[in-house]
């Protein structure tokens, strides 16, 4: 398969020294003949070794035995130094002793005994003394081996971290003052001893920055850092963890004591932290991940959260430094390894200020918000502000929730700025704190790139460009931050804070005094104005937009600006963010009303084939056949919108809408299909077929085919495989007669066999005579044309042509339905049925017709459609009304004229390519196939079993829409990811959903 089978670890191991020594040479590797280990296994655990293999290791000699009962031990063999590794080994045991007392459930290797009841064994080997010791084998795999490492991973390492020191914490420690070289608070030592083995000048540079991290953000704290035992190498070599394909990740071991040491307590998690942000494209975000499932674990004190960061850079630091030392140029391969990564995480880590990342690991630690912010809000509400300038300031919704852009797409920036400056009015417009803009949306990402910013980080004033800008309040400029003014203001009764003034030319000058309606400067385009309660942050925070996650840190720090300027508070209390709308589904939605995903958006926007969420995170949708002619289509907007202000009424009256519709529908389809009844959904259209079916032959018993669904009524329903044999269902009702599904994926019959479409409709001619044969024909086959909710499943050719016939021999109807597939989705006819070379006696359709707009329609014969007029009148109240007409002529008008049937057969064509390209590549592609623009991805667990992976397709979903691509699971399985985007989709689209598919796969 693509992606990695689970591998057992390897991790390093050290021998802690009871004293540091910058400099000293480190001892060479232990290395043991195997013989020797086999032996001492044998005559001193009773252990009937297969086979050896050697593990990762600094100085120790680590192993993996192999019984001859299938199962491992680990096994370490270390050098008896001055105080030997025995020693040193028992301090290892009384800690991992005590983990299994007081957390039984952090998995360590526990040592095993010798026969005579010891948990090591002494012994000499070429003139050297050498202690061995073997421990309980723990599955997994390192976290360095791991292509990624989920959220809930890294949050469960850092509750690990934090119960491990809790339970090893106040053990006393053979020598309280022991350290060694890789202990962080001596770190800089260290550092600075082996600094001139790095030769790389840009590398000296990252390492000096780091260093100054320490001095300024460490050494002033060292004395309130509370002292604990720690492992002190929770390090991505020693924690192990169970990764199932596209499974959860779990930790399945913590492995090497022997950097076991008191100190700091919090140099535990800053280890544990440092280590997860390598190779991370979003070091900080994994960092405070780890943070917060510390916090779950255990209290901080707000000194230890900061230093965390320093304390893990540092660490990163140490790493790099020593193994260039140890091994210049990396010609040992285990340098090499341990160190690959660490200066690319520097190069990210030195962008991010330590004062930046404090607020964003207090606020995942759950420390209490600085009370300053509040107080700051207070004390300016009730402040009247001056004038920003001579124009009254208006607040103004600029974000992607906003009404001021309904009718302006997305994208249209000179639209954008009419809506903004013709809804102000002739004011001032100023767009929220820490919201989205319509203006600056972005493709929500996670795992292969950094979260994208679309919150706006204060409040910008859309000014007239050279339109003098005054300060509200008094306060004195200070040094400036870049290109940005910055104002310190000391206002009575109210903490000292800096405001940041963005977009202005003409500045005052550091050390000005300004009062309160004093010029400061021109705007050149839109002015942002951030305030902070911390003047580092202030200084370092040069973000004009921020991701969302990290909005609860900067609302601790960054009061909104709007009192400030004179403008109330925005109220958020009230907005239907994701957390209010789910609250209110699940207090007045039935459980049975399930929507996709367990980490659903809250969608607000669409065009073409882009949705985007309250804040401004686009995600690709190549599953909507919904919105057919794409999201937001103008020209259907205005057909809807110009009919509602001229005439909406019941569908009985007479108006030129509705015959204007229904022959131009009829005119689509092929003789004899004249006859049009419009109703507002496919499952009625299914309805009102199975009624006239029912009512023209005066038969009950109706044919359909296994896993179809036709819609939702509880007629319907009885006709739908997928629903009745499904969870919940109460099975096939006595007048429902099903015929295999035409599968050639895992039916009977196969992609080889060139008569499969003959073979499967042959038990659609067998069905329907034995129900003749019993005296109860059928009244109607119905057949989807294409099998959608079955799994996206083409029909064999020929299938349709004779199961038709078939059914037509004993009288019955042949029912299409359409309601997925019509109107020139699958690219190569404008109806699917057309491509079995067949014409239905009704045919059903629904969903593409209105664009998202409730209406559907049936088409049948004209001798049916009279046979069905008993005396009893039908009509459909909304079924066919003014609006739904003028939006099903927008409808196909888009189809014709920007010729999307043509781009469905030419998209799709390659979209179906570049997906047998991908399953080339991954095993658990187990088929690719659809027509045009409706396509299936099955995924199986094994190509020669079939296995279906139903819960690894619900998780590649929840994953792809992780990274800003919309997909769900579907088929009689659920094993199938459905894909009938909208018609507009581009070639460019079908790249992002390839490759990013591609990816998650590869990260499985």
């Amino acid at each position: 398969m693509s992606f990695p089978a689970t591998r057992t670890y390897r991790h390093g191991a050290r021998s802690m020294t009871t004293t540091r020594s910058d400099s000293a040479p480190v001892p060479p590797r232990v290395r043991v003949p195997e013989g020797t280990v086999i032996k001492i296994l044998r005559d001193h655990y009773g252990l009937d070794v297969a086979n050896l293999e050697t593990l990762a290791g600094e100085t120790d000699h680590n192993l993996r035995a192999r019984l001859a009962d299938d199962s491992s031990v680990m096994v370490k063999v270390g050098r008896r130094g001055t105080d030997g590794a025995a020693q040193a080994w028992h301090w290892q045991h009384t800690l991992i002793d005590a983990i299994a007392r007081k957390a039984p459930d952090i998995p360590v290797s526990e040592p095993l005994h010798t026969t005579d009841g010891h948990k090591s064994v002494s012994f000499s080997a070429d003139n050297t003394g050498y202690a061995l010791q073997a421990g309980r084998w723990l599955e997994g795999r390192i976290l360095a081996d791991l292509p990624s490492h989920s959220p809930h991973l890294l949050q469960e390492l850092g509750r690990t971290a934090a119960r491990l020191v809790t339970a090893i914490s106040e053990l006393p420690a053979p020598n309280p003052q022991a350290t060694h070289n890789w202990d962080l608070l001596t770190a800089p030592d260290t550092i600075r001893a082996q600094l001139t083995s790095v030769t790389d000048p840009e590398h000296r540079a990252l390492a000096e920055t780091v260093l100054t991290w320490f001095e300024n953000e460490v050494t002033p704290r060292l004395d309130a850092l509370p002292r604990a035992n720690v492992h002190h190498d929770l390090n991505d070599f020693n924690v192990l963890a169970i990764a199932p394909a596209f499974g959860e990740q779990r930790i399945s071991g913590i492995v090497d004591f022997g950097d076991a040491l008191r100190t700091a307590r919090i140099s535990e998690l800053a280890v544990a932290g440092a280590y997860a942000m390598l190779r991370k494209e979003d070091p900080i975000r994994s960092l405070a991940d780890v943070v917060a499932g510390w916090a779950q674990a255990t209290d901080s004190e707000p000194v230890e959260i900061d230093v965390v960061y320093p304390l893990a850079a540092i660490r990163l630091v140490l790493n790099a430094v020593t193994w260039t030392h140890r091994s210049p140029g990396h010609a040992d391969p285990y340098a090499r390894s341990r160190s690959r990564h660490t200066w690319p995480a520097l190069r990210r880590l030195v962008q991010i200020p330590p004062a930046r990342a404090r607020i964003l690991l207090h606020a995942a630690a759950r420390l209490p918000a600085p009370k300053t912010t509040a107080d700051l809000t207070d004390r300016l509400a009730r402040t009247p502000a001056s004038p920003v300038t001579d124009r009254k300031a208006l607040a103004v919704d600029l974000s992607v929730t906003s009404t001021v852009f309904d009718g302006i797409q997305i994208g249209d920036a000179k639209g954008a700025h009419r809506a903004i400056h013709d809804t102000a009015g002739g004011c001032v417009p100023v767009g929220p704190h820490l919201k989205s803009r319509f203006t600056h949306v972005a493709r929500r990402r996670t795992t292969t790139a950094p979260e994208p910013a679309t919150l706006h980080l204060g409040c910008d004033l859309h000014l007239e460009s050279g339109e003098a800008v005054q300060l509200p309040h008094e306060g004195t400029a200070q040094d400036p931050a870049g290109p940005d003014l910055v104002i310190r203001h000391e206002l009575p009764d109210a903490p000292v804070f800096w405001a940041r003034w963005r977009g202005l030319v003409h500045t005052p000058a550091p050390g000005t005094a300004l009062a309160a309606g004093d010029d400061i400067g021109h705007a050149v385009g839109p002015v942002t104005v951030a305030l902070f309660t911390d003047r580092a942050i202030a200084y370092g925070a040069d973000d004009t937009y921020i991701p969302r996650w990290q909005a609860p840190s900067w609302q601790r720090i960054s009061p909104d600006p709007s009192p400030y300027l004179g403008i109330a508070a925005d109220d958020q209390t009230a907005a239907w963010d994701i957390t209010r709308v789910q609250t209110s589904r699940e207090a007045h939605f039935g459980r049975s009303q399930r929507s996709y995903y367990r980490r659903p958006m809250n969608l607000v926007r669409g065009r073409d084939t882009w949705l985007y969420d309250e804040d401004g995170l686009g995600y690709l949708d190549p599953i909507n056949n919904v919105t057919h002619v794409g999201h937001g289509n103008p020209r259907v907007a205005r057909a809807a919108t110009r009919q509602l202000h001229r005439l909406n009424t019941n569908s009985r009256f007479v108006y030129d809408g509705i015959a204007r519709y229904a022959e131009r529908l009829a005119a689509t389809l092929p003789d004899p299909l004249e006859v049009v009844f419009l109703v507002c959904s496919g499952s009625e259209a299914n309805d009102l077929a199975l009624r006239i079916s029912r009512q023209v032959t005066g038969r009950q018993d109706i044919m359909v085919i296994d896993g179809a669904y036709h819609g939702n009524t509880s007629a319907v329903t009885a006709i739908s495989p997928n629903r009745y044999k499904g969870p919940g269902g109460s099975g096939t009702p006595a007048t429902t007669h099903e015929v295999p599904l035409p599968d050639r994926y895992r039916g009977r019959y196969g992609y080889d066999d060139h008569q499969a479409g003959a073979r499967y409709a042959q038990h659609v001619d067998d069905v329907a005579t034995s129900l003749t044969v019993q005296g109860r024909p059928p009244a109607a086959f119905f057949a989807e044309s294409l099998m959608g909710t079955a799994g996206n499943i083409p029909h064999p050719d020929g299938y349709l042509r004779e199961a038709f016939a078939a059914v037509r021999r004993q009288g019955g109807f042949a029912v299409s339905d359409e309601v997925q597939v019509g109107f020139g989705r699958t690219g190569d006819t404008f109806w699917c049925f057309e491509s079995q070379n067949v014409v239905p006696d009704i045919v059903t359709m629904g969903k593409p017709i209105g664009n998202g707009h409730p209406m559907a329609a049936l088409v049948t014969t004209r001798e049916i459609a009279d046979a069905f007029d008993t005396g009893m009148k039908y009509f459909n109240t909304f079924g066919g009304n003014p609006v739904s007409c003028e939006i099903g002529l927008a409808v196909l008008d888009e189809i014709e004229e920007r010729s999307l049937q043509q781009n469905a057969a030419a998209v799709g064509g390659r979209f179906l390519h570049r997906l047998r390209e991908l399953a080339e590549q991954h095993e658990i592609i187990g088929d690719v196939r659809g027509r045009g623009l409706y396509l299936g991805i099955e995924l199986v667990r094994d190509r020669t079993t079939r296995e279906p992976a139903a819960a690894e397709a619900m998780e590649i979903s929840e994953r792809l829409k992780d990274e800003g691509v919309i997909s769900y699971p579907t088929g009689v399985h659920d094993n199938v990811l459905k894909l009938k985007p909208p018609m507009t989709i581009t070639d460019e689209d079908v790249d992002v959903f390839v490759t990013t598919l591609d990816g998650v796969l590869h990260h499985g």
